[in-house]
């Protein structure tokens, strides 16, 4: 197993030896053509991060306003309402 390996190694330094490395080579294109490709992936990965890290923040943002509005209402509320203490214990009906 360990021969294989050895000899994969040699014969694909080997294929990569008969490659041109001109400027104008076939194999220089398609490298330039991959790089290419895989920066527009990561790229588009970026974008669909970011987007996903906004709509999380708008949805947080939102879900921390209604939350909050909906304390302030209660707590309004309570302070508006007359304190219904007599010191007599309520006894109802």
């Amino acid at each position: 197993m360990r021969m294989f390996h050895k000899l994969k190694s040699v014969g694909n330094s080997i294929r990569k030896g008969w490659r041109s490395t001109r400027p104008d080579s076939y194999s220089q294109y398609k490298r330039g053509r991959e790089r290419q490709r895989k920066q527009a992936e990561r790229d588009l990965e970026d974008t669909d991060r970011s987007a996903g890290l906004k709509r999380e923040e708008a949805q947080r943002k939102r879900e921390y306003e209604e939350r909050y509005a909906a304390e302030r209402a209660a707590a309004e509320s309570q302070a508006e309402a007359p304190p219904d203490d007599t010191g007599k214990p309520h006894n109802p009906g």
